[in-house]
């Protein structure tokens, strides 16, 4: 029989250059998020882009006492994502969460491990995706209760937004968002749009959770406005900043405008 040592031959690895290396997205996902992940995974399939995914403990029922209480996990959740390897961007996955939190104050968690990459967040995000296209006037469709949706509906009106029309489906439960039939999203559409003079600039999709994506497209022929989910926009934000454009897709015409 031949020994380890007879048998062991040494050789030498080839590693990827710098510019041959994908580019790198850690991702803090609720623990109760279904569809973020999923979404994003779907969007970049192909490319040479890495999403890496870390889970952060939250309360099942949506509300800013339960969202605020994330702020002490997030810079430790972040810092679990490849933490010898430099990423590219982080991202923290919770609309209503960023906003409650603060965006600032989010960023700054998110650098712990990096403070030269590029962060993003949902809020932050459709700040920023609004200001690209130069919209004006929006209508929210959110799946939270009021005490969720009222600071939101501020914080927009504060950025100097005109909201023409909100729609609300009052749920508490993270499961609940995300057990919705996307096939049912046009028609809550067409009843939040349905009694409007004009079509606004934008219609925001609120909620990582809200299953959205795979109509955006659908929903802007039919009407011709932007329609915006939470994922789209932050997948956009992250790419912005980093100055990668996507080929063509089928989730939106903020996706085809980095």
């Amino acid at each position: 029989m031949n020994s380890f040592s007879n048998l062991c031959r040494p050789l030498s690895p080839e590693f990827l250059t710098p510019k041959d290396m994908p580019v790198r997205i850690g991702l803090v996902v609720l623990a109760t998020d279904m569809v973020l992940e999923i979404e994003w995974r779907d969007l970049f399939a192909g490319l040479p882009i890495e999403v890496l995914v870390a889970r952060i403990a939250c309360a099942a029922e949506v509300t800013p006492e339960a969202l605020l209480t994330m702020a002490q996990q997030i810079g430790q959740c972040a810092s679990l994502i490849l933490p010898d390897v430099p990423l590219d961007a982080m991202a923290y996955g919770c609309t209503s969460g960023s906003l409650v939190i603060g965006e600032n104050k989010v960023h700054e968690l998110l650098q712990q491990g990096n403070s030269l990459q590029v962060t993003s967040n949902p809020f932050s995000a459709i700040k920023a995706a609004l200001v690209h296209i130069k919209a004006q006037n929006l209508v929210v469709l959110s799946p939270y209760l009021a005490s969720v949706n009222q600071p939101f509906y501020q914080a927009l009106t504060d950025a100097g937004y005109t909201i023409k029309g909100w729609g609300s489906l009052d749920l508490t439960l993270d499961r609940e968002i995300g057990s919705m039939n996307s096939e049912h999203l046009p028609v809550l559409i067409d009843q939040l749009l349905g009694g409007l003079e004009s079509m606004p600039d934008a219609v925001f999709i609120s909620c990582t959770n809200f299953k959205a994506l795979a109509k955006l497209d659908e929903l802007e022929q039919r009407y011709g406005c932007y329609f915006m989910s939470s994922n789209q926009v932050m997948a956009w934000h992250v790419l912005h900043q980093l100055n990668i454009s996507l080929p063509q897709t089928n989730a939106g015409r903020l996706l085809n405008t980095v």
